[in-house]
């Protein structure tokens, strides 16, 4: 049951990290606009739309710069919780040893006898 549910949750999980990936992009650029080259007239607009389109690169730039602060803080959890884990894994280790400990039980009338016919 709880094998069921845990599969369950996790083909959830996928599936909703497929359909943001899908859905939620975040590299497009919408703002970008696209020149007029038939126009002789527009050196002056193609000047001014270059420059938005420059200062419009650079805030994306200055956006991505910060996901550096948050990879280093994902990096030092993944750290955490890789110690965690191993204390908890000797933890487990420890308990079952001393619940069981470390010699074998005498299991009576398992002797070795050679059977001739």
């Amino acid at each position: 049951m709880l094998v069921n549910f845990l599969i369950l949750f996790f083909l959830l999980l996928i599936f909703y990290q497929i359909f943001l990936a899908y859905f939620n992009y975040i590299e497009g650029f919408d703002d970008y606009k696209e020149y007029d080259l038939n126009n002789p007239n527009n050196a002056l607009i193609l000047a001014q739309q270059n420059a938005g389109n420059i200062s419009y690169l650079k805030e994306r730039l200055d956006k991505l710069a910060t996901i550096d602060k948050e990879v280093y803080d994902i990096s030092l959890n993944m750290t955490q919780l890789n110690s965690q884990m191993t204390e908890l894994v000797k933890q487990q280790a420890n308990a079952a040893t001393s619940l069981v400990g470390n010699t074998p039980p005498q299991i009576s009338g398992t002797t070795e006898s050679i059977v001739k016919i």
